[in-house]
């Protein structure tokens, strides 16, 4: 049987070339999208996986579409500066966070993640960038992750994990460096904070759910330390690979006797 060919657009969206299908039809219709070298037009064009897709070069891409998330948060918190920051990536996974921060001028990226090579080779042979693979949050020590800067910031995009452990580890890094102002930004995801029985599918659809649980979880995180603030919440610009809603989460940890 003939493997399913999917639509260019669709494409698109799924290998981080567009934020979304609207972007995904304007490169298309602009001519900016080749397949097999040769430029299409058409947005319901049909590819197979033997196709060779790539986009004109003036157009900037991502290892990821998980840069479009991080993306999103500096627009949803244009305050947010890391530049000339050491950044902390949990989660790194192929590095569209990491290719992110150091295209906004971030000093120095450690990448983390449990898994191993996953990091885009591009995002791991830079300079600026440390890689701990195979590595638990909970098994980091702060000397391994100085020198760190004044302001130091974390970025995370977890998955099959609550977010109030991850806190928990956190709150012991930054009790050990007490004189850091730790600031960061989380990809909140509700279908791994509630029971599996409320997803359909794999799926949390119900909103007044979704928001109830982003307050709760909230809550047990700010419990674990009240120098923990809340500074935004905003939605991400794209869904999870599987139609889940995310969040993005603007918090900082400083200690107010330093």
């Amino acid at each position: 049987m003939p493997k399913e060919k999917n639509r260019l657009d669709d494409f698109l969206v799924r290998e981080g070339y567009a934020i979304d299908l609207k972007k995904a039809q304007s490169l298309v219709l602009s001519g900016s999208v080749l397949v097999n070298d040769i430029v299409v037009s058409k947005i319901g064009t049909k590819i197979s996986p033997k196709d060779i897709v790539r986009t004109k070069e003036k157009i900037k891409t991502y290892v990821s579409r998980g840069a479009y998330k991080l993306l999103g948060a500096f627009d949803s918190f244009p305050t947010s500066n890391v530049e000339n920051k050491t950044c902390i990536d949990l989660g790194a996974s192929t590095g569209g966070f990491c290719q992110v921060l150091l295209e906004k001028g971030a000093a120095r990226v450690i990448a983390v993640d449990v898994g191993y090579g996953q990091l885009a080779q591009k995002i791991a042979n830079n300079p600026k960038v440390t890689v701990f693979d195979r590595t638990h949050l909970k098994d980091l020590s702060i000397t391994e992750l100085e020198p760190l800067t004044e302001e130091t910031w974390i970025t995370m995009d977890l998955s099959f994990i609550s977010l109030v452990p991850v806190f928990g580890s956190l709150i012991v890094l930054f009790q050990s460096k007490p004189k850091i102002v730790w600031q960061g930004i989380s990809l909140f995801k509700p279908q791994f904070e509630v029971h599996p029985s409320k997803l359909e599918k794999g799926v949390l659809k119900d909103s007044h759910h979704i928001g109830y649980t982003i307050r709760t979880i909230w809550r047990k995180i700010k419990n674990l330390d009240s120098r923990l603030k809340f500074l935004g919440l905003a939605e991400s610009p794209i869904q999870g690979a599987d139609g889940n809603r995310e969040f993005l989460i603007r918090w900082e940890w400083k200690d107010s006797v330093k």
